[in-house]
């Protein structure tokens, strides 16, 4: 039985973001201890806003297919389950390989358990490259072998 595993914290732009809020949280160091109102007031937008950021990062999600569910789990710090849901294959009617349009840079392909009613389990989503793409198809086949369900091709986002 394959085992499918898609985690965020295996991306480096999760250990990126990590970095980068470090790094806000010790730049606005000088807005916590002001002269002046105005400035305190900053200071409580910043770390406010910061603190927001930093609870949507150390929640990361995983991905996950088991052989007869896809399941997903909201992980804190990627480490402790925080929330999983669980749908079963039989719920889903096929798979398919998305590409979502970017206005900078390349597109993103998402590869997607597609169901009836418009239901839709996301998988795994990159990077439009040459390899990346050559990633995904890969992946989407495979998920598809493995699942039973048909693969259904690449489709352009319309929007």
């Amino acid at each position: 039985m394959a085992q499918f595993v898609a985690r965020d914290v295996t991306r480096p732009g999760w250990w990126v973001s990590g970095l980068v809020l470090a790094a806000a949280g010790w730049w606005g160091q000088p807005l916590i201890a002001p002269d002046h109102f105005e400035r305190a007031f900053f200071g409580l937008f910043w770390y406010t806003m910061l603190a927001l950021a930093v609870v949507f990062w150390a929640l990361p999600s995983e991905r996950r297919f088991t052989g007869s569910a896809f399941v997903r789990r909201i992980m804190l710090l990627g480490v402790i389950p925080v929330y999983t849901r669980s749908q079963p294959v039989s719920a889903f009617r096929q798979i398919v390989l998305e590409t979502d349009p970017n206005v900078v840079g390349p597109d993103t392909l998402w590869v997607l358990a597609e169901g009836d009613g418009g239901s839709r389990f996301a998988f795994m989503h990159r990077r439009a490259t040459r390899g990346g793409r050559a990633r995904q198809l890969g992946l989407a086949k495979a998920l598809a072998e493995a699942s039973g369900l048909p693969f259904a091709g690449e489709v352009l986002d319309a929007g």
